[in-house]
């Protein structure tokens, strides 16, 4: 492998550019330019160029430190997953880091506070944006992003199935429930809401080809649902638990005991959180098998880690329906 200096001056006489433009647009310094950046990085990835901070690296008491990205922590499905995660990660013996971000996505910014950690692979729940990803190929730390998809094969992903699970839930209000009106709950920019709508929305349509799906973000739900409710529409299907629990809060405050009052509005959500946190209301949700998953995002890693394999890596968990036991 090249060194430094030598990787800096293949890539400088590649592009026609100073050594010096180089090293800054890699340390994506301000006074370089998008264009120039992306230039650097991609002729960097094509020359196999590592820089020096993770060429060198030193493992902390000889081991691999693992870097969690989360931008949230008190989301059901995050809480359970990292908690298995830590749990296996502890196993295998590696360390483990959890970095914050604010953001809805894993930016440049975001990798550049893993690298200054030397962190060797990252575990991210959030969606990877393109330059996140040059960087991180350019710095040789492989990436596993769990519950969500990407195109780029660079990063290696464990999912459920979210065409199946809009499926079931579609199939559960209009058979079990004899709903024809509907409402999804969808987390804006989030491709795996994305998916889960469109699959509940075309079995709706199956039965119903009338009656489209009301799509509401959150915000919208706050102001428009209880006027939906009075108007018919008593299949409710959430992008995932925590928005479930907080339209069941809202509407109890509207209306304490609402279950009581609208016996036939039913709320659907997506984890199956109150199966594994303790104190949570049961509603019905869609479940998979999180061991499971959580033990693939580190076979994963543990393989791109140890080098025994080069290709990417997906694995699509089944899921099923969990039914609410009514007290």
């Amino acid at each position: 492998m090249a060194n430094k200096t030598t990787g800096l001056k293949s890539i400088a006489y590649e592009l026609n550019i100073s050594i010096n433009t180089v090293s800054r647009a890699l340390r994506d310094c301000d006074d370089i330019s998008d264009a120039t950046k992306q230039k650097v990085r991609e002729k960097a990835i094509e020359l196999g160029y590592l820089p020096n901070n993770v060429s060198q690296f030193v493992k902390r008491d000889g081991k691999e430190l693992i870097g969690i990205i989360t931008n949230s922590f008190d989301n059901p499905y995050f809480s359970i997953v990292f908690q298995k995660l830590v749990n296996i990660i502890t196993e295998k013996e590696y360390d483990f880091t959890v970095v914050y971000t604010t953001g809805n996505k894993l930016t440049v910014d975001v990798v550049k506070q893993c690298i200054s950690q030397r962190v060797s692979g990252l575990i991210t729940m959030l969606d990877v944006d393109n330059d996140a990803i040059q960087t991180l190929k350019l710095n040789d730390i492989p990436v596993v992003l769990v519950g969500r998809r990407c195109n780029n094969e660079y990063v290696d992903q464990v999912l459920t199935n979210d065409e199946e699970g809009g499926r079931l839930v579609g199939n559960y209000l209009v058979n079990y429930h004899k709903i024809k009106k509907c409402v999804y709950i969808k987390l804006a920019n989030a491709e795996c809401s994305k998916r889960r709508q469109k699959s509940f929305e075309n079995c709706i349509r199956g039965y119903f080809p009338d009656e489209p799906v009301k799509v509401l973000t959150e915000n919208q739900a706050n102001e428009q649902l209880v006027d939906l409710i009075n108007e018919g529409y008593n299949g409710i299907f959430c992008f995932n638990d925590q928005i479930a629990y907080r339209i069941i809060k809202r509407l109890n405050a509207y209306a304490p005991s609402f279950r009581k009052l609208y016996p036939r509005v039913h709320i659907i959500g997506y984890d199956c959180a109150s199966t594994r946190i303790t104190g949570l209301v049961d509603i019905t949700s869609v479940d998979s098998d999180y061991d499971g998953l959580c033990q693939t995002v580190i076979t994963f890693l543990s393989n791109r880690l140890s080098n025994k394999v080069k290709e990417q890596q997906i694995k699509i968990f089944p899921v099923y329906l969990h039914q609410r036991i009514n007290l």
